[in-house]
């Protein structure tokens, strides 16, 4: 009996431990299962209609949709709607909604949420600074509870690029309405991903819906870590505490690429790295001013010296790989004499004292370009001090529009489209015009290009529109940046599109 005994507990005892180990690589393998994204700068909201820069879009994207969507090939695909048609005249757009779908919050999608996602944007009491994403639709008309109507003020060519905006992802109307400007708190999309907790400042910790609608994310847990120092986010991705890093700091990138464990993933992108000026105050509300500097600044020895390459070249206000930018513009040429010349016709002989305002850990060597430029304006007699706030109130002190005079900045094109970044960039009034600039003939020019539906005849309104952009020199266009990510050597399946959004709902880890 003692025997029988002893043997029962031995039993007992290995199923105890089988049962611990087996707990404890189920655990281990849900670990393995989470996957860590670390970026530069603070995530702001996870309201899309607040958002107005694409490191915070991106986490959006992961918890929220958009009817219409670009797939990693630039192709216009269907989403949220599952098909579309337009009137005749150009002046009803039809849209079907899928069947089934339902909000984080158990909500179910339909027209009904549509129609009061797009009133929510539109109503002036919210105060979105993209309300004018939707400011060509006159009505919209719930048809029955899977068919919306958007009735136009006008025809409009980029409608359906312009639905792909993350400003206009759709809401659960139950979680908007409890919430109010409250959403980011609680946000409830149909996205692959939902919210789990949000340390401000620090990172997103996002959960995986299991009750998604198209093909369920690998991984259990999405994590966005915010690590503003460079070094620092590239020696986390080389130890595996991280394992997709963005921005990669460029002078690290032969140092990364030295792991076995590393890989750098080289893309080019839709953004714009401008050095802006804030054309109401002076100096710069001087077109000579303006011109000198441009003179004066030598982007292609900062895209050699201080990027190492890693971008392109052009003076143009869009990057070259947006349809409808203009190919033909090329940086003023460096000429420190015409720009002696320039501003001592301003006034100017003896230079002047300014402040130079740059983010630090949103682009690319973002305060080294700073004191690249510092140094070459030092040698017209141009002293600037730099400052470097941190990214939000970076932001808040740009909308403001009455501190900043001079300041680097980056504009990308999240709808592939050049009349999203015009409309907010360029025309009078503008969300993220932070350069101050108005032209009525400019702002009559994006409104005519609008309701022209021929390509061709489209282009050339834009062209011209981008020319008088180069002409009046409202900032000056440093490089075009490219898109480098460093990821660890297990990391698969990432989509990277060229409008900066990371599409990381799809990649797994396998060895």
């Amino acid at each position: 009996m003692m025997r029988k005994g002893f043997f029962l507990f031995v039993l007992l005892l290995a199923w105890f431990f089988i049962g611990s180990l087996s707990e404890a690589q189920e655990k281990r393998g849900k670990e393995l299962r989470s996957l860590t994204f670390a970026g530069g700068t603070e995530i702001v909201t996870l309201d899309p209609q607040f958002a107005t820069h694409a490191h915070t879009a991106n986490v959006i994207m992961h918890i929220h949709e958009t009817l219409v969507r670009y797939d990693v090939d630039m192709n216009l695909i269907p989403s949220l709607a599952e098909s579309w048609t337009v009137s005749e005249n150009g002046f009803i757009w039809t849209f079907r909604l899928r069947k089934g779908i339902s909000f984080h919050d158990g909500t179910a999608f339909n027209a009904g949420a549509v129609k009061y996602t797009f009133d929510r944007l539109l109503d002036f009491s919210n105060g979105s600074p993209r309300r004018d994403a939707l400011s060509m639709v006159k009505e919209i008309k719930v048809v029955d509870p899977y068919t919306i109507d958007f009735v136009m003020l006008k025809p409009f060519a980029p409608f359906l690029n312009q639905l792909t905006a993350y400003n206009l992802a759709i809401l659960s109307p139950k979680a908007a309405k409890k919430w109010g400007r409250e959403y980011s708190i609680a946000p409830a999309g149909t996205g692959p991903f939902k919210l789990e907790s949000w340390p401000s400042g620090e990172r997103v910790v996002l959960s995986r819906n299991d009750q998604y609608w198209e093909k369920k994310p690998h991984h259990d847990k999405l994590i966005f870590r915010v690590i503003p120092d460079d070094s620092v986010r590239a020696k986390l991705l080389l130890k595996g505490e991280v394992d997709v890093i963005s921005p990669v700091p460029i002078a690290l990138i032969s140092w990364l690429n030295q792991s076995k464990e590393v890989r750098i993933i080289h893309e080019k992108g839709f953004r714009t790295i401008y050095l802006g000026f804030n054309n109401k105050m002076k100096p710069f509300d001087d077109l000579r001013v303006r011109k000198a500097v441009s003179h004066i600044i030598d982007t292609e020895t900062i895209l050699k010296n201080v990027l190492k390459g890693k971008g392109g070249i052009g003076g143009g206000h869009e990057s070259p790989f947006v349809p409808g930018a203009h190919q033909g513009l090329r940086p003023y040429p460096y000429d420190p004499a015409l720009a002696k010349k320039l501003l001592a016709e301003a006034g100017y002989a003896n230079g002047f004292s300014t402040t130079f305002y740059t983010p630090k850990g949103r682009y690319f060597m973002d305060e080294e370009v700073a004191r690249a430029i510092q140094a070459q304006l030092k040698e017209a007699g141009i002293v600037v001090q730099i400052e470097t706030p941190d990214w939000a109130t970076y932001i808040r002190l740009l909308e403001k529009g009455t501190d900043i005079p001079m300041f680097i900045m980056g504009k990308g094109s999240p709808t592939a489209d050049l009349n999203f970044t015009l409309n907010h960039g360029i025309k009078t009034g503008g969300k993220m015009n932070y350069s101050q600039y108005s032209n009525p003939r400019v702002d009559r020019l994006i409104a005519e290009q609008e309701g022209i539906v021929d390509p061709k005849q489209r282009f050339q309104i834009l062209y011209e529109i981008q020319k008088t952009i180069y002409d009046e020199v409202p900032n000056i266009t440093l490089f075009y940046e490219d898109q480098i990510l460093g990821k660890r050597r297990n990391v698969h399946g990432i989509e990277i599109h060229p409008f900066e959004f990371i599409n990381l709902s799809r990649a797994f880890k396998a060895q």
